[in-house]
């Protein structure tokens, strides 16, 4: 019968610990450093008359307006007469496209983060709204973020102080 001793000795002990080292660092690069995934979240309603469309767009006017000092600011999407956005240091946080039938509102992952104060303007404009059912959406090709998008936005963490609006 034969045994076998395995000895660690402390030259192994300290391998495994710079492995770690080297591990918990590219975790901490990662974070500082990978962009927020780009995936938006998309919320589907059912189409809008006229008019309620153009008291959504005055709504998010009116709350880009208020918030200037802030430095969000309201935009018409270029060759869309029926789409709007509202930028928080120039990096969009909500854009509104109306389609023949739908209403999209779309958010980015890390819209709030960013400027957490979109979701009031989000949910101003949601309460008349009637949404789409999960199956209803997936059915019109309207899908939500992935869960590897999720994850990856908690993987890289805050936006920068600096980069944020209030």
């Amino acid at each position: 019968m034969k045994c076998t001793l395995v000895v660690r000795t402390p030259l192994v002990k300290v391998h495994q610990g710079m492995m770690w080292v080297l591990f918990l660092a590219l975790v901490v690069a990662a974070r500082i450093h990978w962009p927020e995934p780009e995936e938006p979240e998309i919320l589907a309603y059912r189409g809008v008359s006229d008019e309620a469309f153009w008291t959504l767009r005055r709504h998010a006017l009116r709350f880009a307006e208020a918030r200037a000092r802030d430095v969000f600011e309201f935009t018409d999407v270029p060759n869309a007469a029926s789409s709007f956005q509202v930028q928080c240091r120039g990096v969009p946080v909500l854009y509104v496209e109306r389609q023949q039938f739908l209403l999209l509102i779309r958010l980015p992952l890390g819209a709030g983060r960013r400027a957490p104060a979109i979701f009031h303007l989000q949910a101003t404009m949601e309460w008349p709204l009637q949404p789409l059912s999960y199956l209803e959406q997936f059915l019109a090709g309207v899908q939500e973020p992935t869960v590897q998008d999720r994850l990856l936005l908690l993987v890289t963490g805050g936006v920068p102080e600096d980069e944020r609006c209030k």
